[in-house]
């Protein structure tokens, strides 16, 4: 499937991508998805992935505060393997109704995609796939502050906002405005070397994840090339935290809890266990530090045993209680 993290040991024929333009749409993250694309295929000298910018038609689309851009291929005639939706502008939660509506004949455009058509979103863009019911009875994340609406508008929807990202066979949702960047990473990584692919993340000027609490340092996505270690931390970041064990996670990926162990021990410095809890209180650090939800709360949706047991382990973690963490680095 377009969206595995299994890297190629041979290349196959190129992933057709298709940009989505749209009414409003905001496409920095479109040119940064093709500057991705355009490096990775000089990289590896041949061509991985091919790029085309569609629309509903082929008028041009006004962007965001932006100009005027005209699609090549009208996406019906793209024969894209996937398509890229980009985020929109909403000044506020209660704008998602509105857009959708507004928005119509592109929602209609991508609920008449081929079955095989993976759909790629992120940020306010996940609404539009939610809206073509290519979302419905699957795993998906968003940008937190879109979770009351979302959850209301698509309850068919197993929706996850603890986590950054989430694949699946036919879609694959990022959150953040940023949320482009550890999505295309995550399909570069099942086409690319892992070397190459540190290549570039080094040297391309991507944005950067914000700063972390030295205790999460390297435990996420953006930062981990090897592939193994990469569905590693989608599995744990899947799992609930009361459930995670070296073998269930050495099962899943399908090596020997000692190869798995010493993996992780080369790479993080640190027992398969604790890497483990790392990634799940990462987790927690991001879900208070972007948005209000009490500590009860994200406990239960990470799946810990109580509030008091993630309390215990984040602050013996960071050193710093949850609430003086979210004080200190969450919003305001």
């Amino acid at each position: 499937m377009p969206n595995t993290v299994t890297h190629r040991s041979t290349p196959g024929p190129p992933l057709k991508l298709a940009l989505l333009l749209y009414p409003g749409c905001m496409p920095a993250g479109l040119f940064a998805a093709a500057d991705m694309v355009r490096a990775a295929n000089l990289r590896s000298q041949t061509t991985l992935i091919e790029i085309a910018w569609v629309g509903v038609d082929r008028q041009p689309v006004p962007t965001w505060q932006g100009p005027a851009l005209t699609p090549n291929l009208a996406v019906e005639h793209a024969n894209a393997d996937a398509v890229l939706v980009p985020g929109l502008w909403l000044s506020s939660p209660e704008g998602v109704d509105a857009s959708l509506t507004l928005l119509a004949p592109v929602v209609q455009a991508l609920r008449a995609l081929p079955r095989q058509t993976a759909l790629w979103s992120y940020c306010a863009g996940v609404a539009l796939a939610a809206g073509s019911g290519r979302l419905k009875h699957q795993r998906a994340t968003a940008t937190w502050w879109l979770r009351a609406p979302l959850e209301q508008q698509f309850p068919g929807v197993h929706w996850c906002f603890d986590e950054p990202l989430v694949t699946g066979p036919r879609a694959t949702t990022a959150a953040g405005a940023n949320g482009y960047l550890p999505l295309m990473l995550q399909v570069l990584a099942a086409r690319m070397a892992p070397q190459a692919l540190k290549d570039l993340q080094e040297l391309l000027m991507l944005p950067r994840p914000r700063t972390v609490h030295p205790a999460f340092a390297g435990h996420d996505l953006m930062t981990t090339t090897q592939p193994e270690l990469r569905r590693a931390m989608l599995w744990v970041q899947q799992n609930p935290a009361s459930g995670l064990t070296l073998p269930q996670l050495a099962d899943a990926l399908g090596v020997s809890p000692r190869t798995l162990a010493r993996r992780v021990q080369q790479h993080a410095g640190m027992p398969a266990a604790q890497w483990m809890r790392r990634i799940k209180l990462r987790q927690a650090s991001e879900a208070l530090c972007d948005t209000a939800l009490p500590l009860k709360r994200i406990a239960a949706d990470l799946g810990y045993a109580s509030e008091a047991g993630l309390h215990r382990a984040f602050t013996q973690a960071t050193g710093q209680t949850p609430l003086a963490y979210r004080m200190a680095h969450g919003v305001r």
